[in-house]
């Protein structure tokens, strides 16, 4: 894992403590290997580090992405810079996006 996925992985295994939602770190769903993945309500989270502002990778991670839709994942994207800015907003809207799945 990158610094950033640590650094999200750590804040989320406490929160997710107080939440009925369990998450998995590097698990492979549909033949991707999606960094943190809550099984119950088909949720993955990336953590995208610099590479992915790249043409070619952002045009991969569309793709990657609707491929993922189209098996009924949903998929949410932080950037690394963002996780170690704002973690306790990223959480929450996890918290908030795995409600709405739930309902």
């Amino acid at each position: 894992m990158t610094k950033a996925e640590l650094h999200f992985w750590k804040h989320l295994k406490i929160r997710q403590k107080l939440w009925k939602y369990k998450f998995e770190a590097q698990v492979v769903v549909h033949g991707y290997v999606a960094d943190f993945y809550c099984h119950e309500l088909k949720l993955a989270v990336e953590i995208d580090g610099r590479i992915h502002l790249r043409g070619d990778v952002k045009k991969r991670d569309r793709i990657r992405t609707q491929n993922l839709l189209s098996h009924g994942v949903n998929v949410m994207r932080f950037s690394n810079s963002h996780v170690f800015r704002e973690i306790q907003q990223i959480l929450s809207s996890i918290h908030h996006a795995c409600k709405i799945l739930d309902s």
